[in-house]
């Protein structure tokens, strides 16, 4: 018995390191483990200008309301400033020997034994790349910073070994069990990373706990301690449910849309969470989010000649213009309008190793006071984003899209933009300002919104392939063949469709040079994805998260480039591989001057090796050959890679992340400039008259209301009342006026008394038949007076 216990209080023996951790080789960093290298993706069928985005990479506590004195606000409020805890959930402190009488032996302090770690795995995220996580498709899963999984079952809330980033994901997923059970939780703290949760019941003395504290090894915050089991009967209030805790839970929901009053979130969280809370604690929660966010943007605006200065001292050369409104008078401050940011090495690979085209595209900032962010991007080698430019206005009008353009066209040298192609969608202030700035630019409209809006009241699918066929055609001939089914299919699509000016956006007509041949603008709507978190957050903040991703995203793209042993970029290997194989397929007929004919399913393209092209127009398109080049190519027994364009080659593809954007100081470390202060953009108060109910919007054709009680009015004729005609009213007619006949008088004439049948039946003919003549001229019997009466009488009898 004794030897048992003595092994049962052995301490396990820790396991030695072995070869790779002596050596202090990162067995991670191996060129055979693919990590931090994008896994394989499928091409889309019909589609090879896919876009690869950035994918690598204090409240009032729960009493009675005459227990409500002024002496528990004023504690509350001095505790929330003591602690300053942004979710406003009251911790009490502990030692640890009281921690150790709450938790178990678990939560005592372990020895700090050494295991042959130098503490180098804790920089692995700066010396390797993560693995590039497709950040495109992800929803907005990621509120203020932390992950809200919001299940259905309390059980997963919390459990066993479950593992989180840092004390307040712990502290917000406690809260979100309280709140979901209805159970009242007390946490505890100690000095050390160490947090506790009990149900704070006395009455029963409840056992149900959990201890939760730092992990070495895994470097995260793990649930050692769960004890779930509550002997309690649940009080249906939670002391942790208070004016800050109130605040965190609905600042998203009162920064998109401020109007709510304290009542409605009252039923709110009744209706949520099953809680009753006092207006008085809503008010002050909203009151409370209100002046931290005012205060937090006249702060951002407050300094930003000091970041423009810091910006300029890291990263000479860059273009940072800030303009903005004077003050009504001298010495009084400025308004801020609007600002552009180009940093220098973002230029510089643009114009060296990124091909000729440019995405254009706008999105909302969701501040409380509004705006837009406008944004310029690039392809690289490997069809992944490269962020140029971005600009912060107001709005999205026609002075700042001029603005900003011209900007841009200054910065990287367009010129009358005869080299460059731009990628937008129908903007009306966008379209302007590439026509009046660069007039002999390219301007490619996105295919996408084209078909959107022109399939916008349709479910057909078969328009939206024939679409797609009529857009990805490469010749004039291959356009007009897809057009002419179209109108057989759809006489009313295809007059609709040619509304839309194809030149614009079908690839039978761009031009040759660009080795693009993008009609989706992926570009920008791909960039706008990725900074989706950092436009929630106040302006310099804003910025220092665009400007912090690109820094990082080329890093990233840096060591995976530097990792590929091909010699073009893994896309365009890949497009390669597949030209290559579908030659096998064309039937290749030589003639002289090194021109051949190739047909393929029962169409001949002429492929001309002097000049590199083929009549498909795709090798020119691309800078790939296509399948008809590639059959050539092979059957000279040469390689199809000498004949692709050095656009995709990974030494291009390597330059284009060589330099990168240098890093930035925080806030407090910056210069102070000394100059006239900025006040934020005024607060818009929204579009005035009664608010939106967020309908669905109605199609072309498509009643305005859904009303199963009364008619709609639509396909309802109009007539005109002045001339009778139909497709006009009185209002706007210019014919003549036109009496409306007489109406026949209703029911039928009475028969005369005392005259046998058939006198009475030819009598009645008579009379019908003089009621008829009668009607012709707009005339009846009682129209006609007394004669009227006798000559009708007469012929009667």
């Amino acid at each position: 018995m004794m030897q048992e216990k003595r092994k049962a209080n052995r301490k396990p023996k820790r396991k030695k390191p072995d070869s790779t951790e002596e050596s202090g080789v990162d067995p991670i960093r191996d060129e055979d483990t693919c990590i931090g290298v994008e896994p394989e993706r499928e091409i889309v069928s019909g589609d090879d200008c896919e876009v690869v985005g950035d994918e690598d990479c204090d409240g009032i506590g729960y009493a009675d309301e005459e227990e409500n004195n002024e002496a528990v606000r004023e504690e509350d409020e001095v505790r929330e400033e003591e602690h300053q805890n942004r979710l406003g959930v009251d911790e009490e402190l502990c030692e640890e020997r009281d921690f150790e009488a709450h938790f178990g032996a678990a939560a005592r302090d372990e020895e700090d034994v050494s295991d042959a770690d130098s503490g180098d795995e804790i920089w692995d995220d700066e010396r390797i790349p993560d693995p590039l996580s497709d950040s495109d498709n992800d929803e907005e899963d990621h509120v203020d910073g932390v992950v809200h999984t919001n299940p259905e079952d309390s059980e997963e809330l919390l459990k066993l070994g479950k593992t989180f980033s840092c004390p307040d994901d712990f502290k917000i997923v406690v809260l979100r069990y309280s709140l979901k059970t209805r159970y009242d939780i007390k946490l505890y703290r100690s000095q050390t990373l160490k947090l506790g949760a009990k149900c704070s019941d006395t009455d029963v003395n409840c056992q149900w706990r959990c201890y939760c504290s730092y992990d070495k090894k895994k470097h995260k915050m793990q649930i050692e301690v769960y004890e779930n089991k509550h002997i309690c009967v649940r009080s249906g209030y939670s002391k942790m449910l208070k004016r800050g805790t109130i605040a965190w839970l609905y600042s998203e929901m009162l920064r998109k849309n401020p109007k709510i009053t304290k009542h409605e979130m009252v039923d709110e969280i009744l209706r949520e969470y099953n809680l009753v809370v006092s207006a008085e604690q809503c008010s002050k929660a909203k009151t409370k989010i209100m002046k931290e966010r005012k205060a937090t943007h006249e702060d951002h605006f407050s300094r930003i000649w000091d970041y423009q200065a810091e910006v300029l001292r890291t990263n000479p050369g860059t273009k940072f213009e800030i303009e903005t409104i004077p003050g009504p008078t001298i010495g009084s401050l400025q308004r801020f309008f609007r600002l552009f940011i180009c940093f220098r090495s973002q230029r510089d690979t643009w114009k060296q190793t990124c091909r000729p085209i440019i995405g254009l595209d706008g999105a909302f900032l969701k501040w409380d006071v509004k705006g837009h962010l406008l944004a310029a991007t690039g392809r690289d080698g490997d069809n992944r984003i490269v962020p140029i430019a971005w600009a912060v206005v107001e709005i999205e009008s026609d002075d700042n899209w001029d603005w900003f353009v011209r900007m841009l066209s200054a910065t990287l040298d367009l010129q009358d933009g005869r080299n460059v192609a731009i990628i937008s969608d129908k903007q009306k202030g966008l379209v302007k300002a590439v026509h009046n700035i660069i007039p002999n630019a390219e301007h490619r409209q996105c295919a996408r919104h084209i078909m959107d809006n022109w399939k916008r009241n349709s479910h057909d699918m078969e328009l939206q392939r024939m679409f797609w066929k009529i857009a990805r055609s490469y010749t004039e001939g291959e356009f007009n063949a897809h057009v002419e089914a179209l109108q057989k299919y759809n006489p009313g699509a295809f007059a609709s469709l040619l509304r839309t000016n194809p030149r614009t956006w079908s690839r039978a007509f761009f031009k040759i040079g660009s080795c693009c041949n993008d009609n989706l603008n992926n570009l920008s709507e791909s960039f706008n994805r990725t900074i989706r978190q950092a436009r929630k957050k106040p302006l310099l903040d804003m910025l220092e998260d665009i400007r912090r991703q690109c820094m990082v995203r080329n890093e990233k793209r840096w060591v995976i480039a530097g990792r590929l042993k091909t010699r073009f970029t893994k896309r365009a290997h890949a497009e390669i591989e597949k030209m290559i194989e579908g030659s096998q397929f064309c039937i290749r007929s030589m003639a002289r001057n090194k021109k051949h004919e190739i047909t393929l399913n029962d169409v001949s393209y002429s492929v001309n090796m002097n000049d590199n092209t083929c009549g498909c127009m795709k090798w020119q398109m691309t800078g790939i050959p296509c399948v008809h080049a590639a059959s050539v190519i092979i059957g000279k027994k040469q390689k199809v890679q000498d004949y692709v364009s050095d656009w995709y080659t990974t030494q291009r593809w390597q330059q284009t992340y060589k330099d990168g954007i240098e890093p930035v100081q925080g806030k407090l470390l910056w210069p102070r400039m000394n100059r006239l202060g900025v006040l934020p953009p005024p607060w818009r108060r929204g579009n005035p008259g009664r608010p939106s109910n967020y309908a669905r919007k109605k199609g072309r054709y498509e009643a305005a209301s859904s009303s199963t009680t009364r008619l709609s009015r639509l396909h309802r004729v109009m007539t005109c009342s002045n001339c009778k005609q139909e497709g006009h009213n009185k209002k706007g007619c210019m014919n003549p006026f036109v009496e409306e006949p007489l109406k026949r008088p209703r029911g039928r004439p009475r028969k005369a008394q005392g005259v046998s049948h058939g006198q009475t039946s030819q009598g009645s003919q008579v009379s019908e038949r003089q009621q008829g003549q009668a009607s012709g001229v707009g005339q009846g019997p009682q129209g006609q007076g007394l004669h009227g009466w006798r000559s009708w009488f007469e012929c009667s009898t």
